[in-house]
């Protein structure tokens, strides 16, 4: 069973429906996961754009509320200018300036200290510092005091430790003038930097992204949400300007930076207000959500387009494929002689075309077959009336010979007056006579009425043994060498072992008188095997002499009756021996060079077993 199953998938697999179905297998699993991963490729190429968008408008518009809420300190500071400048606040009456302050520390809690320095010397804040700092405390050589004397305008330092907390923090100043345009003195607002930290933190970035600010001379990382937090790690924050340097190394402001052992995109812009760089981070777990589900969704469909089109291949491979073993069907059917055998027609393209065809010309063979039949009918019979009358003059030629040579010493014997040594010699030639019509009568009944064979299986190998041992006295006086090539494989052939005796002993007799002057006989015997297994097996008989060869102008008609190149002989014996081969379903074929000798080669139908 397990062999019968394994031919069966043997023959599927090198069928012609396999193959086809291969061969579109193959271009569909080949291109079908390119196309799905090009098509992932763009989708997440065009993901990646779209975040990097994303990522430098969320900064641009951070930097945009850094700007709006810088700008509202910015309107502070200008605010207590005013004050100062329209005499609304005295600069010389440090009680009044006191108060003032005070007041706008209590709106504005954010403001960590607001400072005032005059060109004296005079220093003034709240909440107001021991008299010890206050004496030893020059604001003239401030950066608060010199930047906003320099910029003679609203100027921002970068982030340093205020004296009053030695907390980090920036400061906001601006030069108070007079009527005259003069500077009288300095007043600054100190924010730490915990304030922007808290506010970059309410900021929206994402579910997991942050917004932080760089001060670009320091490199520092000034405010970030996890700088509010209670345990946050420097190394992590140092990282972020690092990754700022090395994106402005590439001239990009967008790129993937690690963050907490987490993949980041970051997206940088700048702050020229106060030389700051804003950046924003935004995890790459929770904006290329969008590629994965690209991802998983090209591999689903590719998936379920292997299988769609697997299926219609296979369905397409049957279609195609059916038709022709239908065909395949109906050609080996009347191969066999079936001829009213018709191929269905399912279809209307190149196939059912085909297969109308084909049944069009069953029909016509049909038809022609019975003309054929006729017409061999009627060949047969003038056929069978031509050799009738090619038997009759034969025999007729055979017989008036003998007849005369009877007849002339008929006369010499009847007459008294000759010798008796003359009268007896006549008579001999009349019984010699008789004997030679008596041998050509017999050669005609056995090829015009040949004996039907009794088959039987035997081996052809011991029946030529057989016959050559019969002959071998002969071969032996005249002087043959006989060369035997047998093969070991028994082969049993279903035959008549008499007639096939009579086939072997009429082909040697005839190499025999082929080689007067003595040579070699070379007898062969092999097995030929059909490979493809459409053909029975066939045992090969081959008898070669080294004889006088048959000329090529007779080797055409060698085995017809009554053809004979010898001086004795009737020539029937090789016509008999074809009629004997023809009854056994067997060939001969001749092969013969002049003066070099004669083969002829025997084709037996045969199976290998042991006799």
């Amino acid at each position: 069973m397990k062999i019968k199953r394994l031919g069966r998938f043997t023959r599927f697999i090198h069928s012609f429906q396999f193959r086809l179905f291969a061969a579109l297998a193959l271009m569909i699993f080949t291109f079908i996961p390119i196309l799905g991963y090009i098509s992932y490729l763009q989708g997440k190429k065009a993901a990646e754009t779209r975040i990097e968008q994303y990522a430098l408008n969320t900064a641009t518009r951070i930097a945009a509320r850094v700007h709006a809420y810088l700008s509202h300190h910015t309107s502070n500071v200008r605010l207590i200018k005013t004050s100062f400048e329209h005499q609304f606040v005295d600069s010389m009456d440090t009680r009044a300036m006191v108060r003032y302050f005070h007041l706008l520390r209590q709106d504005h809690p954010e403001f960590v200290n607001i400072s005032f320095g005059d060109l004296s010397g005079r220093f003034v804040m709240v909440p107001p510092q021991s008299p010890e700092v206050h004496k030893l405390f020059d604001p003239r050589i401030r950066p608060w005091y010199v930047g906003a004397v320099e910029a003679k305008d609203v100027f921002w330092t970068p982030a340093y430790l205020f004296a009053s907390t030695q907390q980090p923090g920036i400061t906001t100043s601006i030069p108070i003038v007079d009527a005259h345009d003069r500077i009288v003195g300095v007043c600054g607002i100190d924010l730490d930097l915990s304030t922007l930290s808290q506010f970059l933190l309410r900021l929206r970035t994402g579910s997991n992204g942050s917004a932080y600010i760089i001060e670009n001379k320091t490199g520092h990382v000034i405010a970030h949400p996890d700088l509010v937090k209670p345990h946050w790690d420097p190394d992590q924050i140092k990282l972020l300007s690092a990754c700022l340097t090395d994106l402005r190394r590439n001239n990009k402001r967008f790129g993937t930076t690690m963050y907490g052992n987490q993949p980041y995109f970051t997206a940088y812009t700048d702050y020229p207000d106060n030389d700051w760089t804003l950046g924003i981070t935004l995890p790459v777990s929770d904006y290329l959500q969008e590629v994965n589900v690209i991802k998983k969704t090209t591999l689903a469909i590719v998936c379920v387009a292997i299988l769609l089109a697997s299926v219609v291949s296979y369905l397409l491979s049957r279609t195609i494929t059916t038709p022709l073993k239908n065909l395949q069907k109906g050609i080996e059917t009347v191969s066999e002689g079936h001829l009213d055998y018709q191929v269905p027609v399912q279809s209307p393209d190149v196939v059912g075309a085909l297969a109308e065809a084909y049944n069009q010309m069953a029909m016509s063979l049909k038809n022609n077959r019975e003309k054929l039949r006729n017409t061999l009918i009627a060949l047969a019979e003038n056929e069978k009336m031509a050799a009738l009358g090619q038997l009759t003059a034969g025999i007729a030629h055979e017989i008036k010979n003998p007849l005369g040579v009877i007849l002339g010493s008929a006369e010499v014997a009847a007459n008294t007056e000759r010798p008796v040594e003359m009268r007896e010699k006549a008579a001999r030639f009349i019984i010699d006579e008789i004997m030679r019509l008596d041998k050509t009568l017999k050669g005609f009944l056995d090829f015009a009425k040949p004996a039907p064979p009794r088959f039987e299986p035997a081996d052809l190998q011991t029946i030529l043994s057989e016959t050559l041992t019969l002959c071998s006295e002969r071969l032996r006086q005249k002087k043959i060498e006989v060369i035997k090539e047998f093969k070991t494989d028994s082969a049993a052939c279903m035959v008549d072992p008499d007639q096939i005796h009579q086939v072997f002993i009429n082909l040697i007799l005839n190499a025999i008188d082929a080689m007067p002057d003595g040579g070699r006989l070379i007898v062969q015997s092999d097995t030929r095997i059909d490979p493809h297994g459409f053909k029975p097996l066939k045992r090969v008989i081959s008898i070669s002499d080294t004889g006088t060869g048959v000329a090529p102008e007779h080797l055409k008609t060698i085995f017809e009756p009554f053809a004979s190149f010898k001086d004795e002989g009737t020539g029937l014996g090789l016509a008999v021996v074809k009629q004997i081969l023809k009854l056994h379903q067997a060939t001969i074929d001749v092969n013969s060079q002049l003066n070099h000798g004669t083969t002829f080669i025997l084709m037996f139908p045969c199976e290998i077993r042991e006799v």
